[in-house]
């Protein structure tokens, strides 16, 4: 787990653990209200712990592109000049990267 490659363990690691299950969310849209739903993945939106968790789960994002990132806050950016088939195929094959990263955590 990437929180205890970072050193987080114990009753913090757990106490974490707990703040990030069982959440719920609904949307409201035009008077309409849906059904709460489990929140599977994220963090409460204004949270002080949430921009810290996802700098550390991204940490290593990096090493799996050769294309260019931008990171800010809890949003990352792939990007790279596509002029030829060869660079289209380089960016699949980050975005391809990326996918397996992220099934990895």
């Amino acid at each position: 787990m990437k929180l205890q490659a970072h050193g987080i363990a114990g009753n913090v690691l757990q106490w974490i653990g707990n703040w990030l299950s069982g959440h719920k969310q609904r949307v409201i849209l035009g008077g309409q209200v849906s059904d709460w739903c489990n929140i599977l993945s994220g963090v409460s939106q204004g949270s002080v712990l949430g921009p810290l968790l996802f700098v550390i789960y991204i940490n290593d994002i990096d090493e799996v592109v050769n294309s260019k990132l931008l990171k800010f806050a809890d949003d990352t950016k792939i990007f790279n000049k596509v002029n030829s088939v060869e660079e289209v195929e380089n960016l699949r094959t980050d975005l391809r990267s990326l996918v397996s990263w992220s099934n990895a955590i």
